[in-house]
């Protein structure tokens, strides 16, 4: 059996969250209504009010309360106050020590460095709690640890992706594990399992590595050593989460009946899906043929109030269902804006809201209460 990587155009391609359509609060519990307390972005201006494509954003733990808007576009991060004031940019493209080539999502430690995972770098940059560069360290050119979440100063959970082709057929290893910080190899693994596929198979539906691989799961963490986990289905909402040993603590759901999407929302995602691929330089020969349902669970995040945040993908405008850490229904809270491309960073520091492909064509950063 040898061992293979997957192509690196694959990691040109990210995903928004299907388009969404009704599905509404089933639990009887109340439901807040969230709002826009900042707006950040405009469409022309100067370089500290325009965006080129938001990748991420993170508001760090500690009393700066600072805003840090990941630009992939502009391999950069831009640094704002709590009012949306500009402070500065750091970092820039380059090949450099603490340059970026193409950044693609950060995530803050308990005691406020910053990681950014950059594709192209095969790894991580590593700053300080001051955004100062600190290291880099580069174990993966292919198949990089995603949708990292920190557990501790020292160890942060992630998604990896492992293959291997015996034969004409590919086994695509899928794995929720615990890293430390600087090692090539993860110590513990929470959830995995495999998918397997002939090259053929690939072939005529290359969208699966999309949906069954780079867009197949959401994760975070509370800071202090729990992860917890969803897949994204169109059949199942089950929620899991794991201690730092690997534990199951956590296993929540609800019960909520699939929802088809519409053939105009099929297009608009086949659409997006295309255009972004090709904006990279991707194979015109890719053709993204969207899932049918609407995935039931779309992120996850622990919110300012200490609990957890789960993204439902089928409701029309952002919908969450809120649980206790001991699994139970506590409350719902619903963003009132249309759009299928609304992605969300929920942390105890506050929610931060952006459109991947909004309507009036450029981004705006939105800090949400």
């Amino acid at each position: 059996m040898k061992r293979i990587v997957l192509p690196a155009a694959l990691f040109l391609v990210a995903c928004g969250e299907g388009p969404a359509g009704n599905g509404g609060d089933n639990t009887g519990l109340p439901v807040d209504t969230l709002s826009v307390a900042l707006s950040i972005g405009a469409e022309i201006g100067d370089s500290t009010a325009t965006f080129g494509v938001i990748q991420d954003a993170v508001i760090p733990p500690g009393d700066r309360r600072e805003i840090l808007v990941l630009d992939m576009q502009g391999a950069c991060i831009k640094v704002y106050d709590e009012n949306g004031g500009y402070i500065r940019q750091v970092s820039r493209r380059g090949d450099g020590p603490g340059e970026m080539r193409m950044p693609w999502e950060c995530f803050a430690m308990p005691d406020g460095r910053l990681m950014v995972l950059d594709l192209l770098k095969h790894g991580f940059l590593v700053m300080d709690d001051s955004l100062n560069f600190v290291e880099e360290f580069s174990h993966w050119p292919q198949n990089p640890p995603m949708l990292s979440t920190a557990l501790s100063d020292s160890t942060f959970a992630s998604y990896k992706i492992d293959a291997d082709m015996p034969g004409n057929m590919l086994v695509m290893n899928r794995r929720i594990v615990i890293y430390t910080v600087g090692a090539k190899e993860y110590d513990t693994v929470l959830w995995e399992d495999s998918i397997t596929a002939s090259l053929d198979d690939l072939i005529e539906n290359s969208s699966m590595l999309v949906t069954e691989l780079l867009d197949a799961f959401c994760l975070c963490s509370d800071g202090v050593g729990s992860v917890f986990f969803a897949e994204k289905s169109g059949e199942e909402y089950l929620v899991l989460g794991w201690n730092a040993e690997g534990e199951e603590i956590f296993r929540s759901g609800l019960d909520i009946s699939p929802v088809a999407k519409t053939p105009e929302e099929i297009e608009e995602e086949k659409i997006y899906m295309d255009n972004y691929f090709r904006s990279f330089g991707g194979n015109t020969s890719f053709s993204f043929e969207p899932e049918p349902y609407r995935n039931k669970v779309v992120a996850l995040g622990i919110g300012p109030d200490g609990r957890l945040w789960v993204q439902r993908g089928t409701s029309e405008t952002p919908f969450f269902d809120i649980f206790d850490l001991n699994g139970e229904p506590a409350g719902h809270a619903l963003f009132p804006e249309k759009g299928w491309t609304w992605t969300f960073s929920i942390s105890p520091q506050g929610i931060l809201a952006w459109e991947a492909d909004p309507e009036e064509g450029y981004q705006r950063l939105c800090v949400l209460e």
